[in-house]
């Protein structure tokens, strides 16, 4: 079924002693806002997520991925999108547009991660352009301050040919950091792409399951806590669904080490949801049993706070 609803997604996620998203020109250091200390994590990065799972686990064609040419270099858009012309039956006597078109529907048609967040590939003097129904905040933030640290260690191998010791490596890590990824599905935006539902099902998936899945040294450490998604009867959204909570905790915020130390407050949140219930469909949730939320004086999980009575919530199901 092709995507008719407008939906928000909020996620929710730990890391611990690793690097949420590095800055490539500074040195790979954690991203964090100077002004406020809190750890930042682009869309990028999520999307990056998202991507690597439904190629490498689900087996999906992915658009925006490492290709490379006869001679072993890493191919450009132009070159990626040569792979798609010959099955899309690009003529050279094709005008442009007809080009464009062509192109642009065998990657819609074979590339679920153009259908959820667009794509941009040059084609001769024109180009693809497709804007992605599926959009995530430029940065998500962690809900409370952290503190990077530099470590070092030895590294597996000398530093050259004639090195008598090995060499050291140097990183910098975030001990802990609890992050909050606001997300919109918009239905307008889907016709374009031809998104289903399917589609949103498996973006869903490689959000949980591509971030528990992040192994690599810099990245082993994460773990999905939350993951909602509120499904509306018509195009309204509430709107920056990670804003209207916050973290609570007894602790000096550069202190928090684990989610027994602290409980995430969704008091605005739920006053928004309220607010907005004739324009909500349902809400689906999807959470970590050690992960406790709090609303007006109650604590708990998340779907049992009781001024959620009489909201349709129902269990987010993640794909096997």
């Amino acid at each position: 079924m092709a995507v008719t609803k407008r939906q928000e997604i909020l996620f929710i996620y730990e890391t611990k002693d690793c690097n949420p998203n590095g800055d490539p020109l500074d040195e790979n250091k954690p991203r964090t806002d100077p002004e406020t200390g809190v750890a930042t994590v682009t869309d990028v990065r999520i999307k990056r997520t998202i991507r690597d799972y439904l190629y490498g686990t689900k087996g999906l064609e992915i658009l925006v991925r490492d290709t490379f040419d006869a001679k072993g270099y890493l191919k450009d858009g132009k070159g990626r999108c040569e792979d798609f012309a010959e099955e899309a039956g690009v003529d050279k006597k094709d005008n442009i547009p007809t080009k464009v078109d062509k192109i642009q529907k065998i990657i819609l048609g074979k590339c679920i991660d153009a259908r959820l967040f667009g794509c941009t590939l040059p084609v001769d003097k024109g180009s693809v352009k497709v804007t992605g129904p599926v959009q995530f905040n430029g940065f998500n933030r962690s809900l409370h301050r952290v503190a990077p640290i530099f470590v070092q260690g030895t590294a597996g191998f000398a530093s050259g040919k004639e090195a008598t010791q090995k060499s050291f490596r140097e990183d910098y890590i975030i001990p802990y950091a609890c992050i909050a990824a606001y997300g919109v599905v918009n239905e307008i935006a889907a016709r374009s792409t031809q998104l289903t539902d399917a589609d949103v099902s498996l973006l869903l998936e490689g959000l949980w399951k591509g971030t528990e899945s992040l192994i690599s040294r810099s990245k082993m450490g994460h773990q999905p806590l939350m993951l909602i998604r509120i499904i509306y009867q018509d195009g309204y959204r509430i709107g920056d669904l990670a804003g209207r909570i916050k973290l609570d905790s007894g602790k000096e915020h550069i202190q928090i080490r684990s989610v027994d130390d602290y409980v995430i407050n969704v008091t605005s949140l739920i006053g928004s949801i309220l607010s907005a219930r004739e324009k909500i469909e349902r809400i689906e949730v999807k959470q970590d049993d050690r992960l406790k939320f709090s609303d007006d004086g109650q604590e708990g999980a998340f779907a049992e706070m009781e001024r959620l009575n009489g909201i349709s919530i129902q269990s987010l199901v993640i794909g096997g």
